[in-house]
């Protein structure tokens, strides 16, 4: 429990900070006043003032704020504009648009830095072999021919080995054409390109290195292996075999694999081992990963390649959740999941962890873009009205708005705070 607050105080704080800074540094390039600088939403805890500046650190650890002379932001100051040259409403529109912006944008450069130096000093490993997860609608099941568990071989022609290849293989055309492995049988699938966003991918039940003196070794597993069948019961994906395995300590299983067009079978006793406070099942696998090491240059290539991929996956994520194909409930995570999530990384390794951290960071920043009072996207749509109207927006109806951006807000931290709670109970 107290590993996961502190990792949840480390990712929290290097974000706020971070992304605070960018408002910040803008605000006193373009010559804004700024009376504070909190890490923590108030009450104020402690802190020093620097000329005009408050640098604080405040009680309340799930955000923090830059509080600029003469603008209407979390504090719901509206008397504090007079029309003063520093304060924020004095300064031009593009001046105004850079400082509101600087805050995504500094998430955002963190996030592809982070994946940046990952790839240099540490190298990536980046998992090897996609399948089609589950299709919850049979009308796309009918109109692609693809089916749970079907092992992406091409895509358009192009061999598919990762995640990244397959993002790399998508075009412009209007039609996809996949090959992919059904059991012992290769098929085409050729659908329009977009029905794509309605199929899940998730990795195959491929065995990848093996512990010394494992279960998984001694009943004769190897590398690049598929386990297709566990008991009775078929495996078509690395999920379906962790979630039997690890529900089955100290239980004897059947075992069934596939290597090279030759089938094999064996009874396998998982051990039980207590990982993060619950018993569970293992034979001592990893999925199999590939790994390369990336030049100084790649590597900054890589971060923003990677940056993209995870914005695209995310937008594909939200259409599910918008459409109803995925669960709004276990679509968002607040800070208890955030916790769990950042110690589970660390547990891993520490360049998990940092990981982790740019995941978060690039989804800070494209969330803070979102056109809702309170976030930095509410205020550029609040910029970008003034601008075409050609006048200010009342300071009252900018208070209305921002103290229902703000309710809702607190509403939405503690549905997501509630839903945490009951994930872990689950």
């Amino acid at each position: 429990m107290l590993e996961a607050v502190l990792r949840l105080i480390i990712v929290l704080g290097v974000l706020v900070f971070v992304h605070e800074l960018g408002h910040f540094l803008l605000a006193k390039l373009v010559g804004i006043r700024v009376e504070r600088f909190s890490l923590g939403f108030p009450p104020r805890m402690v802190g020093k003032k620097i000329g005009d500046t408050d640098y604080c650190i405040s009680w309340i650890p799930l955000g923090g704020y830059v509080k600029m002379s003469g603008m209407i932001d979390e504090s719901m100051d509206a008397e504090s504009i007079k029309g003063e040259p520093w304060e924020f409403m004095s300064k031009a529109a593009y001046q105004r648009f850079l400082v509101i912006f600087a805050g995504p944008l500094m998430n955002i450069m963190l996030a592809v830095l982070l994946f940046a130096s990952i790839a240099y000093f540490v190298g990536m490993k980046e998992p090897t072999g996609l399948v089609i997860d589950r299709i919850d609608s049979q009308k796309i099941q009918q109109q692609t021919s693809l089916q749970y568990g079907d092992q992406i071989l091409t895509l358009n022609e192009r061999s598919i080995t990762t995640f990244e290849d397959f993002q790399r293989s998508l075009g412009k055309d209007g039609h996809i054409s996949l090959k992919v492995r059904r059991d012992t049988a290769i098929v085409v699938a050729n659908f329009p390109a977009k029905l794509l966003d309605s199929l899940r991918l998730t990795l195959p039940p491929l065995v990848g290195n093996l512990v010394d003196a494992s279960p998984a070794q001694a009943v004769g597993l190897r590398e690049g292996d598929r386990i297709f069948m566990i008991d009775e019961t078929p495996v078509r994906s690395w999920d379906e075999l962790t979630k039997i395995i690890h529900a089955s300590p100290e239980q004897p299983l059947n075992i069934h694999w596939q290597r090279n067009g030759d089938f094999y079978s064996a009874e396998i006793t998982p051990k039980k081992q207590t990982v993060q406070e619950q018993e569970i099942g293992l034979i001592g696998i990893s999925y199999p990963v590939q790994e390369r090491r990336l030049g100084l240059l790649k590597s900054v290539g890589y971060g923003f390649d990677y940056s993209v991929t995870i914005v695209r996956l995310t937008y594909h994520y939200l259409k599910l959740v918008i459409r109803g194909d995925q669960s709004f409930r276990e679509a968002f995570g607040g800070p208890i999941m955030i916790a769990k999530m950042a110690k589970d990384s660390a547990r891993e390794g520490e360049s998990n962890f940092i990981v982790f951290i740019a995941f978060i960071s690039l989804n800070l920043g494209l969330i803070n873009l979102l056109p809702i009072p309170v976030l930095d996207g509410g205020h550029l749509l609040f910029l970008l009205v003034e601008t075409i109207i050609r006048r200010p927006i009342p300071n009252k109806t900018k208070l209305v708005i921002q103290q229902v951006g703000m309710v809702i807000l607190i509403a939405f931290m503690l549905f997501v705070i509630v839903n945490d709670i009951g994930r872990l109970r689950q």
